[in-house]
């Protein structure tokens, strides 16, 4: 019964990642992040045709206008967006290792928390013992002492 649950689970924390990814990518800063990739430094000469295209994008971007900008930024994001969905659809997120890993974690804490209440519960014994012998070798030896003076009363 907790089989059949477990993958379930699995496949919805997968869902829920994915959800999160793409609402993630539709709210994304594209021209920021354009602006990063254009103020970096290229690795290689590849890197530097793609900086210097998207830098043209830029500047083609800076000298339109508001609604233009607007329009191209919804587009941009629309297309961002249905692509990452495509590639996540695609994608398998088995979670199976990790719902375990999770599992293993969380029986590890348990096991650290029932063996300190173990150890606790055995300090709290062993002075309960200590105690309760203490109290009752006081007792023997008031008895002994009354019965000391009583024999001494009776001499």
């Amino acid at each position: 019964m907790a089989d059949d649950a477990a993958p379930n689970l699995g496949a919805s924390i997968g869902d829920a990642i994915k959800q999160q990814l793409k609402q993630t990518v539709e709210n994304v800063d594209i021209v920021g992040i354009l602006q990063k990739i254009v103020a970096t430094s290229p690795e290689d000469e590849e890197s530097e045709e793609i900086r210097e295209k998207l830098q043209g994008v830029l500047e083609k971007y800076n000298a339109m206008s508001d609604e233009d900008k607007v329009n191209f930024v919804s587009q941009m994001k629309g297309l961002l967006s249905s692509k990452v969905a495509m590639k996540l659809d695609q994608t398998d997120l088995n979670l199976d290792e990790l719902q375990n890993a999770i599992g293993e974690a969380v029986m590890y804490q348990l096991a650290f928390l029932a063996a300190g209440a173990l150890i606790l519960v055995l300090l709290f014994v062993f002075f309960g013992y200590k105690l309760y012998k203490s109290i009752k070798e006081k007792e023997h030896k008031r008895e002994e002492k009354k019965k000391a003076k009583q024999m001494k009363k009776k001499k």
